[in-house]
Parts: structure tokens; C-alpha cells; sequence
């Protein structure tokens, strides 16, 4: 009770003062108290009227207090024991009104700490202030979708990029090829018969595939989404045609191979370059497709090459690349498509295999009944080897895990 009296005669003194102050001011200037400094006076009057009626009833309770306790240092009690609670004791609900029981104390407290700097009228403050925090407005709080979404799938063609790409002139057509040639000879003597041999030119058949895929979107997914779901349905429908017609393009050209593999002894610098010269003679031993240009591996295998050395310790293939796959091990392109199953590994003229397509790409068409919108992706192709002869195949001892 006595620190909270002497708060509110220390009130009273400072009121009072400024009163004092303000008024003395005047009389120095030699003029009347302005309206505002009189309006200022009346508040500070009417507090002081308000704090000298709260002291005199505070005062009123402590003599009383100090009476009581009087009287009983005069008198034995015989009232039981007080019970001492166990434990920290309960903090009392904060009481707004309690803290500053009129709008003065409040103005006065926000003086104290703004220009005194007052410890204690800080500490009151703070303790009357409210904290607003994300977790008191999440209505308001936005949650931002960054774009643009995140497609993990791969839409390149590594092996169809790699070979002879033509537009599909049909849903069928024949791919001529010759099948005997003319002869040419020595002439045994002046005007004796040359040499003569008829040229025979028979026909592959191709008849291409259709792939195609389809999805309804109704147009209010089209109107409110943001990215744009339609854009984003149609990269995905492109990424996966490419996905698609690759993987068919790789499984008929390890289908088309004819040719007995050619075995390589070990996962090894040596071993393999052995066999890849073998295999490159034997385009030039009858097989009619000539040296071969490019080596077709699976990831596997790719990684296999990466990690030969010859006998010197050094790496057998130097120029591949551990972030590209790609190089030209023996001057030989470099192809890896994940689309070969594994233990892959063919070389050959890439001029003897051909890819056909024809892609009619995006469609689309409005549904009104239902609001919604119909899109559509499809393409046509056919793979076609037409020298299987001219392809070598290998077979390595197991490289994966």
C-alpha cells in the first residue's frame, strides 16, 4: 500500500509543478495564461482533484492499518495458524483498469516513459501493449505459388536427334532400296562382251504409328489457375509424346539388329577398344554400311567407358564428360539414351536409321454444354533400319550394380 501511495503523491507533486511552471511562465512573459495553457491547467486541476481524493482515502486505509497492527502487537491472537501455500503462487489476471484508472494515469505514464525514460512506466506500458502476431490474422496472410512448376520429366530424343530424320509422307508407304547392283569388270580383250549384271531394286514397308493422348479441362480450372494450368497441360502432353515415340524409336532398332554380337572379354580400356575396331571392320568387310559414325549406349554402359583406364592408369576415354553425356570415344559420336535397356552398346553408319514423323502437336476444341475445354496432343511415326547388316552389337559382361 505505501508504493502505490507514493506513486500517487509523486503524480500529484509533478502535476502540481507543471502547473506552477506553466503559470510562472506566463507571469514572466509579462501576459495572460493562453486558451490552451488554461485548457491544460483545468485537466491538470481536475487530476489533481482526483488524486488528492484518492490519497486521502488511500492514506484513510493505511492509518487504519497501522491501528490494527497496533492493537494486535497489544493483544495475544488465538486465530489459528495461516496456511502457507506450497508451490509459486498464481499471477493475478492483468486488470487494464487497474494499471491506469483513469485516462490520465495513462497520459501521465506515456509522458514518463517517453521523455523520462522512466524504467517502471516502460515496464507498464509494455505490459498494456498487444502483440499482433501471423499466428492472430492467417486470413489475411497470402500463400504465393512460385512458378514456374517444376517438371522433372526429360522431353529430349537423344537417339532419334541422332539418326536420319524424315517427314512421314503417308500412313503406309514403301522405302526402295537396291537390293543387287550392276557389275562392272575387266574387259578380256578388245571387243569382247563387258561385263553386265542387272540391278534389282526392291521395297521396304513402313506404316506408321499414331500416338496420341487426351484431357477435358472445364474452364473455370483454365480461368483461376495461376501459372495457367492449359499451358502447363500442354508442355506435359509434348514432354511425354517425346518420351513415348523415343522409347519405340530405341526398342524397334534394338529389335531391327540381325548381327551376331561381338563379345568383349572384360570391362576394360583395352577390351573394349579392341572390340569397337573390330566392329568397325567389320562395316568395311562386306556389310556395305561402311565405317560406322556413332556409338549407341545405355547410361550403364556410359558410365562403364567413363571408368576404364589403360595400363598406364589413364583414363581409356578422355573425352567423355561427367556432366554431358556425350564425347566421341575412338572419333565416335557419343549417344546415351536411357530408353535402351541396359548393357546396350551398338555401333553404325547413323545414316541407316530413320525416323519418320509427322506431329499434329496441340488440339483443342470449347464444350459449352458442360464448360469445358477439350485438349488433345498426337503425332505419327515409324522407324525403319533399312541396313541392319551395317550395325554392330556387343556384349559386355555385366557393369551394372
Amino acid at each position: 500500500m505505501g508504493a502505490y501511495l507514493d506513486r500517487l503523491n509523486q503524480q500529484y507533486d509533478e502535476i502540481r509543478t507543471g502547473i506552477d511552471t506553466l503559470v510562472n511562465r506566463a507571469a514572466e512573459d509579462n501576459r495572460d495564461v493562453t486558451d490552451d495553457e488554461q485548457q491544460q491547467v483545468d485537466r491538470d486541476q481536475a487530476r489533481l482533484t482526483d488524486l488528492q481524493k484518492a490519497i486521502a482515502h488511500y492514506s484513510g486505509i493505511e492509518e487504519s492499518a497501522a491501528q490494527v497492527a497496533d492493537l494486535r502487537s497489544k493483544t495475544r491472537s488465538s486465530a489459528p495458524r495461516e496456511l502457507v501455500p506450497v508451490g509459486a503462487p498464481k499471477p493475478e489476471a492483468y486488470d487494464v483498469a487497474r494499471e491506469f484508472p483513469t485516462p490520465a494515469d495513462y497520459a501521465i505514464t506515456v509522458h514518463r516513459a517517453m521523455v523520462h525514460k522512466d524504467p517502471e512506466s516502460v515496464e507498464k506500458l509494455e505490459r498494456a501493449t498487444a502483440h499482433q502476431t501471423l499466428a492472430d490474422n492467417p486470413g489475411i496472410v497470402p500463400r504465393p505459388v512460385l512458378g514456374p512448376v517444376i517438371n522433372l520429366i526429360d522431353s529430349t530424343r537423344p537417339f532419334v536427334e541422332s539418326i536420319s530424320r524424315k517427314a512421314l509422307p503417308a500412313g503406309k508407304f514403301d522405302r526402295p532400296y537396291i537390293d543387287q547392283h550392276v557389275a562392272v569388270a575387266e574387259q578380256t580383250a578388245e571387243k569382247t562382251l563387258t561385263a553386265s549384271q542387272q540391278m534389282k531394286i526392291l521395297s521396304l514397308p513402313v506404316a506408321a504409328k499414331t500416338y496420341a493422348g487426351h484431357l477435358n479441362i472445364s474452364r473455370q480450372d483454365i480461368k483461376w489457375t495461376s501459372p495457367g494450368i492449359l499451358q502447363i497441360v500442354f508442355d506435359d502432353f509434348a514432354a511425354i509424346y517425346a518420351q513415348t515415340t523415343c522409347a519405340v524409336a530405341t526398342a524397334d532398332f534394338i529389335a531391327s539388329l540381325t548381327g551376331t554380337p561381338i563379345t568383349v572379354a572384360e570391362v576394360s580400356g583395352e577390351a573394349i577398344t579392341a572390340a569397337l575396331y573390330e566392329g568397325a571392320a567389320a562395316g568395311l568387310d562386306g556389310s556395305g554400311g561402311g565405317l560406322p559414325d556413332t556409338l549407341w549406349v545405355s547410361p550403364d554402359v556410359w558410365a562403364a567407358l567413363g571408368g576404364t583406364f589403360n595400363a598406364m592408369g589413364v583414363a581409356a576415354f578422355p573425352q567423355l564428360s561427367l556432366t554431358n553425356q556425350g564425347g566421341n570415344p575412338l572419333g565416335l559420336r557419343l549417344v546415351v539414351d536411357q530408353h535402351f535397356p541396359a548393357g546396350t552398346m551398338v555401333t553404325g553408319p547413323s545414316r541407316l536409321a530413320e525416323w519418320y514423323e509427322d506431329i499434329d502437336g496441340l488440339m483443342q476444341v470449347g464444350e459449352p454444354d458442360v464448360l469445358g475445354q477439350l485438349v488433345g496432343y498426337a503425332g505419327f511415326a515409324a522407324f525403319l533400319n533399312v541396313a541392319p547388316e551395317a550395325f554392330s552389337t556387343y556384349e559386355l559382361p555385366a557393369v551394372g550394380p
